[in-house]
């Protein structure tokens, strides 16, 4: 048992691409997740940041609100990752849909808080050039029921 913790604690996280590197150096996020996954078909994977928190002035500054942080979607270009949406108030789970728009796979988000009581999830269509910039008005769908088929992409964690 002492042998696999030993183990466990020796193995490295994956690293995250020079890119992606790039662009969380660039905006000075010192907490944030990230996932990679292909959104619109062509091989390579767009990617998911959560941004929560940034150095500015030497200071950290939190990026979200009462109603959530700020989702930044990513898309790989020859000169690295470019910023596609920025979407404000989100929270996880962040899931990305088996169902799609205009090419490009719909994401789920939770919206609440900022007086939004209780949460409830959306769906986020891309209209040909990004993803709506706020989840809680339209043209974002509110779902109802049971989540549509997907893969969560990023997580609650708990801070």
């Amino acid at each position: 048992m002492v042998v696999l913790l030993v183990l466990a604690a020796l193995a490295e996280p994956t690293p995250i691409p020079a890119g992606l590197a790039a662009y969380v150096r660039d905006q000075k996020l010192t907490r944030y997740d990230y996932a990679l996954h292909d959104l619109n078909g062509d091989g390579r994977p767009e990617a998911l940041v959560y941004a929560r928190q940034a150095r500015e002035d030497g200071q950290d500054v939190s990026l979200c609100g009462s109603g959530g942080c700020d989702l930044t979607i990513l898309t790989l270009t020859p000169t690295g990752y470019h910023a596609i949406s920025d979407i404000s108030i989100t929270r996880p789970p962040i899931r990305v849909l088996n169902s799609g728009t205009k090419g490009w796979h719909d994401l789920s988000v939770l919206v609440s808080g900022g007086g939004i009581l209780p949460g409830y999830r959306v769906r986020l269509r891309f209209d040909g050039k990004s993803y709506p910039t706020n989840p809680s008005v339209a043209p974002t769908r509110r779902l109802k029921g049971q989540e549509p088929a997907g893969v969560t992409v990023i997580d609650v964690k708990s801070d």
